[in-house]
């Protein structure tokens, strides 16, 4: 074992001149640990010195003769390290970069006489300069993830003409092998559904009969030639394209293996040890599911409270109280004010924290066109970060980026966090969707929370504001999210007063050192916490994706299984039964008759005695399509699939949002709007706002066969109990904007009203179909039908356990109307209005 105290005081250091408790703890435990588990995550406290630590183990690995790579989330972040090391005189280190790779210092570094760093980017790519390292030290670890998944991941979104051509192509060329069997398809190919819908996952066997024809598409697409990132991540996989999991989402689609081969890379596998070294190392297995990599042995401070960390400085938190999501209303108002008087102060910078690359182009779309100075981090290019630090009152907007950024002191003031970072990629927002049990993403989730809210506070004299725009924040219970809603969630005016109670104490030296977070002081108590798995089921997981990966179907199968009875006998149903698609998948790769039984066999098993949620339905989909069997009725998949989501955002205060809504659609015509998207969710259709600049409605989007359907909703008055001709054509007007924005959609409009005749002009200008008129009792009426359905399922739903969530669906189910019935109640019927007779009479039929 190697004596750190020792070792340090060797360098004779006038920065570093003793190691604090904590850090000596760790490194002892270190020492004691690193022969026999080649990795070792490293957790402390923002502040507690992780970085002396790395260098101690990193010259004392130089002192053993092993080639040494630091890496870290930025070249900034890089920077730092080599400032931390020049405190170590005689600690030789090599910086690597862009172009930067001069022979000497290669030369030193691959004769473990330097230690060399770079960023992720730089190390883990598909041509890298540097050689293997027998040791690597992961900075802020889970940035790793983005370096690694991006050499194994293609995406093709939306952003450009030939990525978007190629994601038509591939909807269209899975559309016709599997006809009917994935609905919402044409909708996400025509861009007729908002960002937030959950994405499809299109199944092995539906896949493999798309194979030959989507690899010709990406193989002569003109997205290889204008992407790099693409055409390497392209090269990395076309030849295992039919062991990959393949994600249609509406911004994007993701063709990846389920979790990283890491263990392929020679990069990881020529490496004797990995030390990962964060803040917050999450959930045991979860570093090894985001990275791929062998099983993790975590080393803590067996001091839970170490002493001599640093205090951080002050930081406020405030929580968006209103029921409005991140970027509608008085959100995205008050985001706005609170930049204003980020200006006002030395900086005046902003930062936002998206937890997506949708998310991050919507918002460095609007603020550019205000007209302001915006920096995107980008993927392996962080001098976005450099730029932004030398730029006053600019903005910086990253995506799935929460911990790895340093913004100190006067560099910046204000971090806007829009949405819950639930999910960050297509395959994270199908786990949250679908396998709504699965423990390791609802602790990820408050991980990246408190990762986020770090980062403009770092020294004691420090201070700054967080803001969450969205109200799904408020459903964690993590102690700074529960803090900002104890002291600020009250309303709006409450929340704009804490905000200028901040601006105020930002400018009194004297007040920096006050921890907003701590101000109340209050007794620790257990508090309710949240289930883990009571079994790792990582080591298994990435076993079988590797196995998967190289080849092997028998091993990969065997794994996917073992995963599959651990998760199974944790309670954790739907991703139990995720692992055995997984097993099927791995089967179904085999290309025998036999392999192909076995896959079947595996599926069947799963839903043998699985609830009725929307994971278990669609594994009894593959069955069906295995069999040639016909699937069951799957128009009541959306509904049950939004209610989830919408428990799952809201918590308790979904039944607050139906009350408000119920009375806003008696209210004034805008209450009116803002409640017609309340029942448009309630219905389970993916609903949004119009973003017209013209009187706001509400649209709604659904699937029909071979297109995706637009409808949009607008109240209207009742003009003395007539519909003019006015109203007509101002929603004629929305639906041609419409049209042109989703050429291949159909797309109607729908007047809901309290009239109850047209005047002579307003029925000759609806004379087509493209407009439907129903009256404000009728949407009343389905209202409180939908609603009382969806409170029993809240109430049956229980703790939301996935056999829970089945018992209210089977329940449920049959109180529900089957088929397009609600495409028939507000689709075009002439000069007809829809009555809420015609709602009751849907509802009455039987199923």
């Amino acid at each position: 074992m190697n004596d750190f105290a020792s070792q340090l005081s060797s360098f004779g250091s006038n920065a570093f001149t003793a190691l604090r408790p904590a850090q000596l703890d760790v490194l002892e435990q270190y020492g004691n640990t690193f022969a026999s588990s080649p990795d070792i995550g490293i957790e402390l406290p923002t502040g507690a010195g992780k970085t002396l630590i790395a260098l101690l183990i990193a010259d004392f690995a130089l002192d053993r003769g092993l080639r040494v790579s630091y890496l870290t989330g930025t070249r900034q972040l890089a920077n730092q390290v080599i400032t931390q090391a020049e405190g170590l005189p005689g600690l030789d280190v090599r910086q690597f970069y862009g172009k930067n790779y001069p022979a000497a210092d290669l030369l030193a570094y691959n004769r473990a006489e330097a230690l060399g760093i770079m960023n992720y980017w730089v190390y883990f790519n598909a041509s890298p300069k540097v050689e293997p390292a027998d040791l690597i030290l992961f900075d802020d670890a889970h940035l790793a993830e983005q370096a690694l998944a991006g050499m194994y991941t293609l995406r093709v979104g939306r952003e450009s003409a030939e990525a978007a051509s190629l994601y038509q192509a591939i909807c269209n060329a899975i559309d016709q092998t599997a006809p009917g069997l994935y609905p919402l398809l044409p909708a996400l190919r025509d861009g007729a559904v908002p960002r937030t819908v959950a994405p499809e996952l299109i199944s092995f066997f539906d896949w493999e009969r798309a194979l030959t024809v989507v690899h010709d598409l990406i193989d002569e697409s003109e997205l290889l030639k204008s992407d790099t990132s693409a055409f390497f991540a392209w090269r990395a996989i076309k030849s295992n394209l039919a062991r990959c999991g393949v994600l249609v989402g509406p911004t994007a689609i993701e063709i990846r293996p389920y979790h990283i081969p890491t263990q392929t890379i020679p990069g990881y596998t020529k490496s004797r040890e990995r030390v990962y070294l964060s803040a917050t190392l999450g959930q045991v297995g979860d570093i090894q599911r985001r990275l791929g990599t062998r099983p993790v042995t975590t080393i803590r401070p067996k001091d839970s409270s170490p002493t001599g960390i640093p205090r951080l400085g002050r930081r406020t938190f405030l929580v968006n109280p209103g029921l409005e999501q991140s970027l509608e209303g008085n959100s995205w108002s008050f985001a706005m004010e609170q930049v204003e008087q980020a200006a006002k102060h030395p900086g005046g910078r902003v930062a936002w924290l998206c937890a997506s690359t949708p998310e991050a182009n919507e918002i460095e779309k609007r603020l550019t066109d205000l007209g302001s100075r915006v920096f995107r981090l980008k993927q392996g290019d962080d001098s976005a970060v450099e730029r932004w630090q030398e730029v006053p009152f600019a903005h910086l907007v990253t995506a799935g980026r929460f911990d790895g950024l340093d913004f100190p002191d006067d560099v910046c003031r204000l971090v806007i966090v829009p949405s819950v970072p639930a999910a960050s990629t297509e395959f994270e927002r199908f786990v949250v969707a679908y396998l709504g049990d699965a423990a390791y993403m609802r602790y990820r989730v408050g991980q990246r929370v408190t990762q986020a809210l770090g980062r403009a506070n770092r020294t004691p004299g420090d201070a700054a504001l967080y803001i969450g725009l969205d109200p799904a924040l408020g459903a964690d219970v993590r102690e700074a999210v529960a803090t900002g809603i104890q002291l600020h969630g009250g309303s709006w005016n409450a929340v704009r007063e804490a905000a200028a109670s901040f601006w105020t104490q930002v400018e009194d030296p004297k007040q920096q050192a006050v921890d907003a977070d701590s101000a109340k002081v209050r007794r620790t108590r257990p508090g309710r916490q949240v289930g883990a798995s009571a079994a790792d089921s990582a080591p298994s997981e990435i076993a079988a994706v590797t196995r998967l990966w190289l080849g092997d179907s028998e091993g990969a199968a065997t794994n996917a299984a073992r995963a599959a009875e651990l998760l199974d006998g944790s309670g954790e149903l739907e991703h139990a039964a995720f692992w055995s698609y997984v097993e099927a998948h791995s089967y179904f790769v085999g290309r025998s008759g036999e392999d192909e039984g076995r896959a079947r066999k595996a599926l069947q098993t799963a839903v043998a005695s699985a609830p009725q949620t929307a994971w278990f339905v669609r594994l009894q989909r593959t069955v069906h399509a295995m069999e040639g069997t016909a699937p069951g009725d799957s128009s009541l998949d959306s509904v049950f699939l939004a209610w989830d989501e919408w428990i799952r955002e809201s918590g308790s205060r979904v039944l607050q949002v139906l009350a408000t809504a119920r009375q806003g659609l008696q209210g004034r015509m805008e209450e009116q709007n803002e409640a017609l998207a309340t029942l448009g969710r309630l219905c389970g259709l993916n609903v949004r706002r119009n973003a017209s600049p013209r009187p706001s409605g509400s649209r709604w989007a659904w699937a029909t066969a071979g297109t995706g359907h637009l409808r949009l909703l607008m109240a209207r008055d009742g003009h003395s109990g007539r519909v003019e001709r006015d109203d007509v054509n101002e929603l004629l007007a929305i639906v041609l904007e419409e049209e042109t924005l989703h050429p291949r959609s159909r797309v109607s409009g729908c007047l809901v009203t309290e009239a109850t005749t047209l005047t002579e002009a307003a029925a000759l200008a609806a004379a087509s179909d493209r407009i439907s008129f129903v009256e404000i009792g009728a949407a009343v009426a389905l209202y409180d039908l939908m609603a009382e359905r969806f409170t029993d399922y809240v109430s049956a739903s229980g703790t939301g356990s996935a056999r829970e969530r089945g018992a209210a669906r089977i329940a449920l189910e049959h109180r529900l109307p089957a088929g397009n019935w609600l495409a028939d109640l507000t689709g075009p019927r002439g000069v007809e209005f829809t009555t809420a007779i015609d709602v009751r009479n849907a509802f009455a039929a039987k199923r």
